[in-house]
Formats: structure tokens, C-alpha cells, sequence
């Protein structure tokens, strides 16, 4: 038997060593928390380790983070299957470095920092099996647009003074009516990706192609009568413009989002001289530009631009009109990059007469397609001077557009959101998801889902009086591609479906 003064000293050294090595592993977690931080966050937020699994980490996003660094890590090569001339570009624009900004040891560090404090899978939440109701608000009235099966429709937008529905494919575009079904089917080149309306024309954006490119051939064209006239083109991937008097002159600008790739732009265009003669004033230069609204922010008289930026930065903007046509830029909002944001609105949820912002995350096309916990809609309520906090979120994998309205007509506000990217085992159904507001103050919602026999999968959700009964209707468009892998049987069923709109007919009866 041992001597119990022998005992005690091994169990004093033991735990002396299991302090040192925890001390020591926390020291390394520490240093690696810094330089993640020092390198990783001068481009965006520092994404926390946690937030996806450690394979992701190690196969993906590490490799692509490190092209960044001029670090090629795992063989990956950032200018893999692009066009010489892309390729020229990113390096003349100096994307990539051509030799490492960091050495091999501080490289390593961040690495296991990633991959030794994240989890090795990110399972599914079954909770959200049980947690949604019937959809009896709306009735879903499918639309066929022709006699096609399949659909890949990339904007619908309704024209409130024709009443009617522009609906575009690509080289297709269409215009719908709720008495006379389809009145219009023209072919054009190039995919429309965003339409608006004026009282004299339609400003169409062709984003050019709709796959990650550094290839500007982008387009924006007026639409006036039956002809298209081109007000832009050599854009980098364009997703939305606004055709806008921001100084008050008599004359409209044109704000447009240059989503790009690696590179692209927030642009403002001015008219100087023919009314073609259009001198570019960039905003702001960095890819990722989604969506921006003209409206005056500060109550100073003047029209502000405020913007939504996806693509790393992921990140709402405010650019202050200070003088005529000069703008100062404030970042507002700002989320990690794994977030996929994709659309946001502005709103008065609270009726303070102050802007608040409803946003939804889940793109989940490009390093890190895994289930997201952190996938979903927010809603942040605003301060006089433009301060946001988080007031409620509602998890949704894959949510991609967004719309709110008092669809009910009972004097709070509702959300409607799409997931592009839904959970396909078990929550299919959350494709749509119709968010009724039961109590507006402690941000209690009763959540409907739309049951149909295919699961509606869409890059767009409009919201609009489509019978012209007094209140709000929403409007899906079909797209049947999939960037990521989906159960064949369900692609299949997405690849025939014989419409291209679901069109959500509100029952409210007062």
C-alpha cells in the first residue's frame, strides 16, 4: 500500500499539470482570438469559431479566407476556372497578394484556432418541426405564364397605375393580369433581375449573368411603350437601380447596386450635357451592393441613399446627402459574413415616426452551406440619431426576401419571408413563411406555413392589391435551380412544374 506522503505530491503535481496545460490552451485560444481578429477582421467582422463546423472551416472558408493573405492553403487557387481577363483584373485591383502578408507560424495559428473551437457538425433544430400552423390567411392561386413546365423567374414587380404584373425569366419577359391573365410576352436578351416604375417608363436592371463573375456586362434599360432604350451599360452584375431626384432639380440620378463578385460598386450617375452622358460618382467600392432606398434619413430636406451590402462585409450603410450630390457614409448595421444577408426593408414597426429595419440572413450558396442557426428575420429598432438594437428574431434557414405589411388589417405589423435555402428533410414547408403578429409590444408571432404539394422555391416575393379588394396580396415567383445539392425527386418535381408564379391571395374580410 502506498505511503499517503507519497500520494499527495503526485496528486499536487498532477493537478499542477492539468492547470499549466489548460492555462496553456487558453493562451493559445487567446492568441489566436488576436490575430483572427488583427487579419481576419480588417476585411469584416470576425466570424466567431463556433458559428459553423470545423470541416467547413478546414476545407472552405479557411482556404478562400487565406487567398486574402496571399496564402495558399490546401492547394486553393482564387483564380481557378475565371477568364484571363478576370483573372488581369483582380490583380490589377490587387484582390489577391501575390506573396504572403502574414509567415507560415501566424497562419497555423489562426487555422487551429478555427478548427480547434468549432463543432464537428451543426445539427438540425427539430424543435421548428412543430411550431407552425396551417397558411388560411391567403389562398395560393398558381400561375402557368404559358404553356412551359419549369420556371426560373428572376423579378416580379407589380405597376400599381396599369395594374398590372411584370414578371421576367431569362430572355423572357412577361405582364400579367388578375381579369385578363397574361397580356404580354416578350423576348429579351440578357435576365432582368429588378424592375421599377414611373409614371412615363420602366427602368429594367440586367444583371448580364446571373453565375459569380468579374465581367461587366451588365445593363440598365428604360421601357417606354414597346421599346428599350439602354441608360447604362458595362455594369458590373447590377441587381437594383433607382432612378431618383436626389438634389431636387428637376433632374432624376441613377443609383445603381453593382453586386459584382470580388470586385463592385454602390455608383451614383449624374446627367452632364446629352441626356446619354452619364458621369459615374462611386459611393462606395466593394462588392456585395443588394438593395438601396432613396429617402431623406436626417429630416434635413435632403434625399439620403441608404444600402444593403452582402458579399463579406454584410452591412447596412447610410450615405448622408451633406452638400449637393456629396454624401458622407455611415455604417449602420453591421453582421458577420457567414450570415448571408439578403434583403432588408425599412419601416416604422413601433409607429415612433422613427425608421426601423427588418433584415433577413440566409444565402447559403457559397463556403459554408451547412443548416445556420443564426439563419432567419431580425427586426431592429431605430434610434433619432440611427442607432439599431435587436428587438426580435425569428430563426428561418435560408430566408432570402422579405416583406411586412398589416396583411391582417388589425393595426400591427406582419412579416412574409421566403428561404431559398430551407432545411428540404423535415422543413420544406418553411420555403414561405407568413409571420402574424399577435402582440405587437412583447413581439409575440403566430408563424403559417404554405402547404402545397411542391414546395415553392423563390428568389423573389412582391407584395401588392393584385384583386384590387383593399388589401395586401404576395406574389412568388418559381425558380427551379438549385446551386446546391437537393433530393433528386424534389429537383425533379421543381424542374416541371407547369406555372411560375404562386400568387397569394389575402381572405381578409373586414
Amino acid at each position: 500500500m502506498s505511503r499517503p506522503d507519497k500520494v499527495i505530491p503526485g496528486l499536487v503535481l498532477l493537478s499542477f499539470l492539468t492547470i499549466f496545460q489548460l492555462s496553456f490552451q487558453q493562451l493559445d485560444r487567446n492568441e489566436g482570438a488576436q490575430l483572427a481578429r488583427q487579419y481576419c477582421g480588417s476585411c469584416h467582422l470576425m466570424p466567431a469559431p463556433e458559428s459553423l463546423p470545423s470541416p467547413i472551416w478546414q476545407l472552405n472558408i479557411l482556404p478562400a479566407m487565406g487567398s486574402y493573405l496571399g496564402i495558399r492553403y490546401m492547394g486553393y487557387d482564387p483564380y481557378y476556372k475565371l477568364k484571363p481577363a478576370e483573372v488581369a483584373l483582380l490583380k490589377e485591383e490587387h484582390i489577391f497578394p501575390e506573396k504572403p502578408v502574414i509567415d507560415e507560424k501566424t497562419w497555423q495559428k489562426i487555422v487551429a484556432y478555427y478548427v480547434e473551437n468549432s463543432p464537428a457538425q451543426s445539427p438540425l433544430d427539430s424543435t421548428r418541426r412543430y411550431r407552425s400552423q396551417p397558411l388560411s390567411l391567403f389562398r395560393a392561386q398558381p400561375v402557368a405564364l404559358g404553356k412551359t413546365t419549369g420556371s426560373l423567374v428572376t423579378a416580379v414587380a407589380y405597376d400599381s397605375l396599369r395594374r398590372e404584373l411584370w414578371v421576367a425569366e431569362p430572355d423572357k419577359l412577361y405582364r400579367w393580369n388578375s381579369k385578363k391573365g397574361l397580356t404580354h410576352n416578350y423576348d429579351l436578351p440578357g435576365t432582368i433581375v429588378d424592375v421599377s416604375f414611373r409614371p412615363d417608363n420602366r427602368l429594367f436592371t440586367e444583371i448580364g449573368t446571373l453565375l459569380p463573375s468579374e465581367t461587366a456586362i451588365g445593363s440598365v434599360f428604360s421601357f417606354t411603350g414597346d421599346s428599350l432604350k439602354a441608360v447604362l451599360t458595362n455594369s458590373h452584375r447590377p441587381v437594383c437601380s433607382l432612378l431618383v431626384d436626389l438634389n431636387n432639380d428637376g433632374t432624376d440620378e441613377l443609383i445603381t447596386a453593382n453586386y459584382g463578385h470580388r470586385t463592385g460598386s454602390l455608383s451614383l450617375y449624374t446627367r452632364h450635357g446629352s441626356p446619354g452622358d452619364l458621369s459615374e460618382t462611386v459611393l462606395l467600392k466593394q462588392p456585395g451592393a443588394i438593395k438601396v432606398y432613396a429617402k431623406d434619413m436626417n429630416n434635413d430636406g435632403r434625399k439620403d441613399i441608404v444600402a444593403l451590402f452582402a458579399q463579406n462585409d454584410e452591412a447596412i450603410y447610410i450615405f448622408y446627402q451633406t452638400d449637393n450630390l456629396q454624401f458622407t457614409a455611415r455604417k449602420v448595421l453591421q453582421f458577420e459574413p457567414q450570415y448571408g444577408t439578403s434583403d432588408f426593408i425599412l419601416l416604422d414597426y413601433n409607429n415612433d415616426g422613427i425608421d426601423d429595419i427588418a433584415v433577413v440572413h440566409g444565402d447559403n450558396a457559397d463556403y459554408s452551406y451547412c443548416l445556420k442557426p443564426f439563419h432567419g428575420l431580425r427586426l431592429l429598432l431605430g434610434t433619432k440619431d440611427h442607432q439599431y438594437k435587436e428587438a426580435f428574431f425569428y430563426p428561418l434557414y435560408g430566408a432570402t426576401r422579405l416583406q411586412a405589411d398589416d396583411f391582417d388589417q388589425d393595426g400591427d405589423i406582419d412579416f412574409a419571408v421566403s428561404a431559398f435555402f430551407p432545411e428540404l428533410t423535415y422543413l420544406a414547408s418553411e420555403s414561405f413563411v407568413f409571420l402574424e403578429n399577435t402582440n405587437a409590444s412583447r413581439f409575440s408571432f403566430t408563424t403559417h406555413t404554405l402547404g402545397m404539394a411542391t414546395p415553392v422555391k423563390s428568389l423573389t416575393l412582391e407584395k401588392a392589391d393584385i384583386d384590387h379588394d383593399g388589401d395586401q396580396d404576395l406574389i412568388l415567383g418559381q425558380f427551379g435551380y438549385s446551386p446546391v445539392a437537393v433530393p433528386p425527386a424534389l429537383q425533379q418535381q421543381w424542374n416541371t412544374v407547369p406555372y411560375k408564379l404562386v400568387v397569394l391571395i389575402n381572405q381578409h374580410r373586414p
